[in-house]
This record gives C-alpha cells, structure tokens and sequence, in this order.
C-alpha cells in the first residue's frame, strides 16, 4: 500500500455484462482525474465460456473454478500494464478496486461476480477491494446499480442524467438533491448475442446491421409489455434475464434477422427515453456509445435535451465505470459507504467490498 494514502493512486478495473474484456484505470486520489487508462481483451475461447455460463447459467464447479482464476489473471494483466504505462510500483498504489465479472444477478437475492480479489492482490502486491455487491444485496437492496454515486460525484452538485449503455442500461437521475438511479433495460447485450447468433459477428459496428433493418411495431410492443419494464425502482437485471431464450418467448419465426436487430434497437431507444426528463443534461457513456445508429436515435427521440458525453464531466466514456470501482475502493478503506439506499432498496448505507490487504 502506498506510504501516505492521501497522496497515492488507485485503480479501478471493471468487465462489464458485454463481456468482452477488463477496462482498467489508474485515479488521482480525488477519483476525478484518470492518469491512465487500458483495455485487455478477454480470448474468444474465455469470452464463449462466460457467454455459456452467464446465458444458461450452469457449469461445472470446476469449470466455474478455472474460469474464476483465468478472469482474474486478465485483471492482474491490466494492473501491470497500468503500472508499466505510468512507470510506478505497486507502492504507489493505495489499492485496487475490482469489480469483477457478474455471472450471477438477481437483485435482492444474490451477485456473483469472479475473478477473485484474492488472486489480483497476492500477484500485484497490492490492497485489492472486490466483492462489491453482495453487502447490498444481504442488507436488502438490489446491490445494482452501484454506480450513481459515482455519476453523482461526477455531476459535482449538478443536475443531470447519466446513461450508461452497457450489456445492460443503467441511468442515474439526480434534481435538486435528489438522486434515483436503477437499470432500464437491454443496451448490448442483446444486440451482441443476436449479431453473433445471426451472422457469427461479436457486435454491429455502427449499428450498420441494424440501421439495414425495419422495427417490426408488433415485436417491439410484445418487447416492451415485458414485466420488467413496468416494475417500479428500485430495480436491477443482467444478462440471465435478458438473453436470447428472453426474445425468442416473442419471436414468432418468421422475422428477417436484419428486423429483429433494428427492433432491439428501438427497444433500448424507448426504454431508456420512458425516463429521461424535458430539458435535463443526458450524459451517456459505455460501450453502446460506439453505436452511431443507436446514438442517432436517442438523439432523435429526445429533441429537448442537451445528449452529450460523460467525457465533458472528465471521465471518457468506456472508463466511467472502472473508474467508479476506484472510487469506491477508496470509500472501502475510508469507512465510508458506496450505496445509496434510495437506489438499491437496501436496509441502509453499507461500506461495501471484501479487502484482501497486501
């Protein structure tokens, strides 16, 4: 650990229900400012297996064991390459903040996220905090979504509206003091597997695919009737809910792929737009930022508000949430809490995050 933790750095690392690889990020001590930022991809073999076990939710615990250590060597490689990139030592550091990869979520229930804290902290030589969730969920709350308090931090006493489109969406709504924040719905993590499914690609760059198609209105408003969209906050969801034995329950077979794309499409457009207020600041971060077509349409449906990117608030968008998970380990070893009741329906303020101190 750093000799003089309000001088040193920490690390945020996060792999998002997209899937596809560790973002990792080195933090100022005001967690305000990255002074570095990477992206280790996971392998296609590893990627497939977290695929197969967060879809069908069944393996092997031994598979489930192998598959646990080769994540956390992923988020150990990104901490070394950060360290090599600023040319600092693990003494630098005052800790890692990991958040893993979820592979189970069912809010009020239970979180498992691998990767385990343990081995990232032995082979680093540095304090990691991970295990984030699970103090949430015992207390009672969803444990998701954990990072309007980061986005609120971000706002810096601002008003506004953070999307981030990931696997899953999630928005933060802060107005007047107030803050709600839950997950809206599918962003990616649909559109991924329906691509690969459809045409064995990993995602729709651009949204070229689905901008191709036309939104089949019967599909769409099946889609949308789902429970889910008409529970009340405090919510969360993943991946072993929305995946494709989801869609398929509203597929009646003879749709162009092509249309079922463009569909989804919408599907997240009209989710997330259901709760963006007139006139508020939407910043949008995560992967499907990257979707112009998507990108597009949330612009397009929303012709009052001011969409820009968190980017202007000083954190880019692929890092926002590895960058929150730095953040939060520096809540961690303060003694201060990471979750807001008010978001995840929890019984209380937790200090959240199992240490593994070094």
């Amino acid at each position: 650990m750093a000799s003089n933790p309000d001088m040193g750095h920490y690390i945020g690392l996060m792999s998002g229900t997209s899937l596809d690889g560790v973002d990792g990020v080195v933090l100022d001590n005001s967690g305000n400012k990255i002074l570095a930022q990477v992206y280790i991809q996971f392998s296609t073999e590893l990627r497939g297996s977290l695929l197969e076990l967060t879809q069908n939710s069944q393996t092997s615990l031994k598979n489930l064991i192998n598959i646990d250590i080769e994540v956390a060597n992923h988020f150990v490689k990104a901490v070394l390459q950060l360290l090599d990139m600023l040319k600092i030592s693990p003494q630098d550091v005052v800790a890692i903040g990991s958040h893993g990869q979820s592979v189970f979520h069912q809010g009020g229930k239970y979180s498992m996220q691998i990767g385990h804290g343990a081995i990232i902290a032995e082979q680093t030589k540095i304090t990691t905090v991970s295990d984030f969730r699970m103090q949430d969920v015992a207390a009672g709350g969803q444990g998701a979504p954990l990072t309007p308090l980061y986005h609120q931090h971000l706002l810096n006493g601002k008003d506004g509206i953070v999307v981030n489109l990931g696997g899953i969406a999630n928005i933060t709504k802060v107005q007047n003091g107030k803050i709600i924040g839950f997950d809206s719905g599918p962003a990616n993590t649909l559109l991924d597997n329906w691509i690969k499914k459809s045409k064995n690609l990993e995602y729709d760059r651009d949204g070229v695919w689905a901008r191709s198609g036309f939104v089949d209105e019967v599909l769409l408003e099946k889609l949308l009737n789902d429970d889910y969209f008409h529970k009340e906050h405090p919510k969360s969801t993943g991946p072993e809910y929305f995946n494709l034995g989801w869609l398929s329950k509203y597929l009646e077979g003879n749709e162009a792929d092509a249309d079922v794309a463009r569909t989804l499409i919408e599907l997240t457009v009209m989710s997330v737009s259901a709760h963006i207020s007139n006139e508020a600041d939407v910043y949008l971060c995560g992967g499907g930022v990257h979707n112009l077509f998507l990108f597009e349409r949330l612009e397009y449906q929303n012709p009052n508000n001011n969409i820009m990117l968190t980017n202007d608030l000083g954190v880019h968008v692929d890092y926002v949430e590895a960058a929150a998970f730095g953040f939060f380990a520096k809540q961690t070893l303060a003694g201060l809490p990471s979750n807001l009741p008010e978001v995840t329906g929890a019984k209380g303020l937790r200090v959240l995050g199992a240490v593994y101190a070094i």
